[in-house]
C-alpha cells in the first residue's frame, strides 16, 4: 500500500527572518505553493526577539545559564546591545517595505515583539511554519530548535529551507560540507572553480553554477479568517513610529 504524506490542518506561516523580500526568496514561493496546493490560508509573520536586540551578557543570549557553553563561564556584561540604533532602523525599515509589498499582493505581515518560540507557539493547532534556516550562528540554531520543539507541544510543525541564504545550494556543492569543506576562502573558491576569488569574478570552465534568482510570487493565498491573534504583536501604527517603537 503507497505511503500518503499527512496534511496539516492549520494555516501555513511563513516565518520571515533575514530574508526580508519577495524577490529571491525561495522559502516565500515555497510557501506560497504549498498553501495552494492544499487549500490552505498563508499567514506570513515577523518575530523581533528582544535577545538579539536588549543589552545583554556577553556569551551565547540563547544559553542565559551555560548549559551548552563552557561550564566555567560567568556572566560578563559590557552594557552593549546586541543591535545598535542604525541597525535597528535599518531592520525596521526592511519589515516596513516587506508589509507595504505584502499589502499590495493582498496579503499582509504580522509583526510581533518576544521570543518566536512563545510567539509562534500561540499559532493555530495543525499550522506549518516554514522558515529559512540559519546555516552559521548558534544562537539562531538554538531559537530554530526551540520553535521547533514548541510547535510540536501544540500541534504544528516547523520546515527548515536552505532558501537564498548564500551564493550557492548546498546540493551543488562539489564535496561535502561536513569532512570535505575547504578550510580557506581560497581553497573554497578554488573548489568552486573561481580563478582568484579575491581579484576578479572569473570561472573555470565547469565551475559550479550559481543558480539563477527565482521572482516573486505573483499572487499570495488568503490570510487566516479573522486574522492571527499573536503575544507581542505591534499595531501597525506604532511600526510606523521610530520612536514608538
Amino acid at each position: 500500500r503507497p505511503l500518503k504524506r499527512s496534511h496539516l490542518a492549520g494555516p501555513v506561516v511563513w516565518w520571515v527572518r533575514n530574508d526580508l523580500r519577495l524577490e529571491d526568496n525561495p522559502v516565500a514561493r515555497l510557501a506560497v505553493g504549498e498553501a495552494f496546493a492544499d487549500g490552505r490560508a498563508c499567514a506570513p509573520v515577523f518575530v523581533f526577539d528582544p535577545r538579539f536586540i536588549d543589552v545583554s551578557p556577553y556569551g551565547r543570549v540563547t544559553d542565559p545559564d551555560f548549559k551548552k557553553s563552557i561550564k566555567t563561564r560567568r556572566p560578563i556584561s559590557f552594557s552593549a546591545r546586541k543591535t545598535c540604533a542604525l541597525r535597528a532602523r535599518f531592520w525596521l525599515q526592511c519589515v516596513r517595505a516587506l508589509q507595504k509589498d505584502l499589502a499590495s499582493q493582498g496579503s499582509g505581515l504580522t509583526v510581533c515583539l518576544g521570543k518566536p518560540e512563545e510567539v509562534l507557539s500561540s499559532l493555530p493547532s495543525g499550522s506549518e511554519v516554514m522558515c529559512q534556516a540559519e546555516p552559521v550562528s548558534i544562537e539562531q540554531t538554538d531559537v530554530e530548535d526551540f520553535v521547533e520543539e514548541a510547535l510540536k507541544k501544540s500541534g504544528g510543525a516547523l520546515r527548515r529551507e536552505w532558501g537564498a541564504m548564500s551564493l550557492y545550494q548546498r546540493g551543488d556543492l562539489p564535496f561535502r560540507i561536513k569532512d570535505q569543506m575547504p578550510g580557506s576562502y581560497s581553497g573554497l573558491g578554488t573548489a568552486l572553480g573561481w580563478k582568484d576569488i579575491w581579484t576578479n569574478t572569473e570561472q573555470w570552465e565547469g565551475a559550479t553554477p550559481v543558480r539563477a534568482p527565482v521572482a516573486a510570487p505573483a499572487k499570495f493565498p488568503d490570510l487566516p479568517a479573522g486574522g492571527l491573534t499573536l503575544p507581542g504583536a505591534i499595531p501597525e501604527a506604532v511600526l510606523a513610529d521610530d520612536a514608538a517603537v
